[in-house]
């Protein structure tokens, strides 16, 4: 009993810590105007605290979210040549390097963190604890191991959509607006887009990435259908 409240302790603990973190983060992107995504912040610190308690549910379910977002993760570094160009992660590493090197950095340790968080909660000891207390969860639905596939099906799903989305005719219609924009001599990738139907007609934003060999810009284009 002892043995598996301090494994998941442990646990909890560290993702307090990695939340606490986060959300210092999280205000400092805030106050500079900086980009901010990641899915730890409070909820982290939540989970954390659950742990630390010794809650045997909170370590089925972080275990079961663990999974999905390593999985999710790994698919989606696999499945990123699909979706930005060689070339712009070329340039990427050229043009910013520092940047690159740290979120390259960031990626693998929080690749390291999901593993070792479900590896650590998924123990033989933890995972008994668990059946023994909650019968029911050891149901093949409650099992965490279903994270890995329910996190390989939404990479599929947003692969598929993604790419009907950046390389159909639209997207080629984007390139071809920001083309007009920033002239010739890039290469050029949509970042994103959104549609908006009203009176028959659709509006159409988009933000692509426009880069050469040496340089990276991001053009807003938007047109009406």
């Amino acid at each position: 009993m002892n043995d598996y409240r301090q494994s998941i302790r442990v646990v909890g603990i560290v993702l307090i810590v990695v939340g606490f973190l986060d959300i210092g983060w999280m205000i400092y992107c805030i106050a500079n105007g900086v980009s901010y995504s990641s899915s730890f912040n409070i909820f982290a610190v939540i989970a954390g605290i659950l742990l630390v308690r010794g809650g045997l549910r909170t370590a089925n379910v972080v275990a079961f979210f663990s999974a999905f977002m390593l999985s999710g993760f790994i698919g989606g570094l696999l499945v990123l040549p699909l979706i930005m160009p060689f070339g712009l992660v070329q340039t990427y590493l050229r043009v910013y390097p520092a940047s690159f090197s740290i979120y390259s950095m960031l990626a693998v340790f929080i690749l390291v963190l999901l593993g070792w968080i479900y590896g650590r909660l998924t123990a033989p000891l933890v995972t008994a604890a668990i059946v023994e207390k909650y019968p029911r969860y050891a149901s093949f639905w409650r099992r965490p191991r279903n994270g890995f596939l329910v996190g390989a099906l939404l990479v599929i799903v947003l692969v598929s959509g993604l790419g009907f989305m950046f390389h159909g005719a639209s997207a080629q219609r984007a390139c071809a607006e920001a083309k007009l924009k920033v002239g010739v001599g890039y290469k050029f990738c949509v970042s994103s887009m959104s549609m908006q139907s009203s009176g028959g007609r659709t509006h159409v934003a988009a933000l692509v990435t426009a880069y050469n060999q040496n340089e990276i810009k991001s053009v807003e284009v938007e047109w009406d259908e």
